[in-house]
C-alpha cells in the first residue's frame, strides 16, 4: 500500500527548557546536536514558533488541547489538565489511533489513564514499537526532561567547553555563566542522542514514510529573561517537521506558529476536522505545500510558577507588547532558577558588574505595559509605550490583545473591551 494511502502515524519530541537558538540548525556552533540538525536538513524548520505560555505545564496543556491556558483552566503550574476537556489523544483515539507516550506529560495522572501506553524513563522506546498493534496508525510523545535543571557533571561525554559557549547579549559574559551554559549544552545534548535512538528505530521499523515527526520545546532556556519571562527567550522555542515525501526537505519557514496550532495539524494532517473549542489553527497546508495565511499575531501569558506573576503579550512580525497585570512585583525567577550559578553570580555582582538591561530585574517594580521594536531592538531592552512616534502602534496592540483576552474568556480583566468599545474604558487594568 502507498505511504499517502494509509493513514499517517504521528511522533511527537518536546524538550523541557530549550530556547530556539540553541541548536546548531539554529545557528549555534558551539552545542552538539547532529540528530535534530539533521532532522532539520531533512524536514522543515521554523524560525518563528512560540510558546502560550514560558511555563512547563500550562504550555503542554495548550498543546494538547488547541486551547490558550486560561480558558481551560490550566493556567498555574502543576495543575492536571481538566477530565472535561478534549484533547487531540481523544480525537485521535476515536479514530483508531493507538496513543504512547514516554517520560514527561505534567498533565496528571487521569491524562495519563488516556493512553494506551505509558513508559518512564527506564523504559526503552523500542518497548512501545514492539507492543503496539501493528494494524492500527499510532500517536507517541517523547517528552524529555533535558534540558531541565538541576545540572551535574557528566551528563554528555565530551563535555561542552566553557570557553566555547555561545553566551547570549542579554546576559553577563562571566566565568559563573559560561560554565552554567556549559551543562545546558550537556543534557541539549544527551537529549539530542536519544532523539537520534528514536529516529533510528523509525528508520529500522520501515514507518519513515508514513511517519510526521514533530519536534519543539516547552519553554525557553531556565536562564534569568527567559524561562518564565515573555520576552524572547522564554517564549520562543525550536520547531522541526519530519516526513520524507510529504514534507519539503530543507526548507526554513518564517510565518509565525503558535503551540495552540499543534493539535489542528495533527487532525487535519489526519484527515479529521478541527475541534470546536480548539483556537489554534492548522498549519498543515504550510507543511504539505498548499495554500496557507499566515499569522498575523501570536499570544502568550504567564501566570503562577512559584509565584503569582500575571503577564499577558501579543507579538506580531516586528512588535511586541507585554502586559504586566501586577506591576507591583519585582521580578521573581522560578524557583530552579533562582537556585542556579547564573542568578547566584548576578545576586552577588549586581551592583558593580551586571550590565545595566539585567540590574533592572531587580528593581522593586515593573513598567505595567512594554513595548518593543523586535526588529530594531531585538533584546528588548528599550519600552516604546511613551514614544510619540509609536502611539497608533502601541493602540492597536493595546486593542487586539484585549480583544482576544475578551474572546478566549481569560480571568483577568481585559484592559479594553471588544472594538469601538461603547463604554470608551481605557487601558490598562491592573491588579
Amino acid at each position: 500500500m502507498a505511504a499517502q494511502s494509509r493513514p499517517t502515524n504521528f511522533v511527537f519530541l518536546i524538550s523541557d527548557d530549550h530556547t530556539a537558538a540553541d541548536l546548531g540548525c539554529y545557528g549555534n556552533t558551539a552545542v552538539t546536536s547532529p540528530n535534530l540538525d539533521r532532522l532539520a536538513r531533512e524536514g522543515m524548520r521554523f524560525e518563528r514558533c512560540f510558546v502560550t505560555s514560558p511555563q512547563c505545564s500550562p504550555n503542554r496543556s495548550g498543546i494538547f488541547t488547541g486551547a490558550t491556558p486560561h480558558t481551560i483552566g490550566t493556567s498555574r503550574l502543576h495543575v492536571p489538565l481538566p477530565d472535561w476537556e478534549p484533547t487531540v489523544l481523544d480525537a485521535l483515539a476515536g479514530q483508531g489511533y493507538h496513543t504512547g507516550l514516554f517520560r514527561k506529560h505534567h498533565m496528571g495522572a487521569n491524562f495519563q489513564r488516556k493512553l494506551h501506553f505509558y513508559g518512564d524513563a527506564k523504559v526503552p522506546f523500542q518497548k512501545f514499537f514492539d507492543t503496539r498493534p501493528k494494524d492500527k496508525p499510532f500517536w507517541l510523545q517523547i517528552g524529555f526532561t533535558d534540558p531541565h535543571r538541576p545540572y551535574r557533571e557528566g551528563a554528555f561525554t565530551p563535555p561542552h567547553d566553557p570557553a566555547r559557549v555561545i553566551v547570549p547579549k542579554w546576559l553577563p559574559d562571566w566565568p559563573e555563566v559560561r560554565k552554567d551554559l556549559a551543562h545546558y549544552y550537556d543534557f541539549i545534548a544527551r537529549m539530542d542522542a536519544e532523539v537520534g535512538q528514536l529516529m533510528d528505530l523509525l528508520r529500522s521499523q520501515g514507518l519513515a514514510e508514513n511517519t510526521m515527526v514533530i519536534f519543539t520545546g516547552d519553554n525557553g532556556m531556565p536562564f534569568p529573561r527567559a524561562k518564565g519571562t515573555l520576552y524572547e527567550a522564554g517564549i520562543h522555542v525550536p520547531l522541526i517537521a519530519w516526513m520524507p515525501g510529504r514534507i519539503a526537505a530543507g526548507y526554513l519557514r518564517r510565518e509565525m506558529i503558535s503551540h495552540v496550532d499543534l493539535a489542528p495539524t495533527w487532525l487535519d494532517a489526519a484527515g479529521l476536522k478541527q475541534g470546536a473549542k480548539m483556537q489554534g489553527r492548522s498549519f498543515w497546508p504550510l507543511l504539505s505545500g498548499k495554500s496557507y495565511e499566515p499569522r498575523r499575531e501570536i499570544f502568550s501569558e504567564r501566570n503562577w510558577h512559584d509565584t503569582f506573576d500575571p503577564m499577558r503579550a501579543i507579538r506580531t512580525e516586528r512588535h511586541k507588547l507585554i502586559f504586566n497585570a501586577a506591576p507591583h512585583f519585582p521580578y521573581r525567577p522560578p524557583s530552579d532558577l533562582e537556585q542556579s550559578p547564573t542568578w547566584q553570580a548576578m545576586l552577588e555582582k549586581r551592583r558593580s558588574q551586571t550590565p545595566l538591561h539585567l540590574r533592572q530585574l531587580f528593581n522593586p517594580t515593573r513598567p505595567v505595559v512594554q513595548m518593543f521594536d523586535l526588529e530594531t531592538d531585538p533584546l528588548e531592552l528599550h519600552n516604546l509605550v511613551e514614544s510619540p512616534a509609536h502611539a497608533e502602534i502601541r493602540k492597536d496592540l493595546e486593542q487586539r490583545l484585549s480583544n482576544w483576552m475578551n474572546q478566549t474568556y481569560d480571568f483577568l480583566p481585559a484592559g479594553l473591551g471588544a472594538a469601538n468599545d461603547p463604554l470608551g474604558r481605557s487601558w490598562p487594568f491592573t491588579l
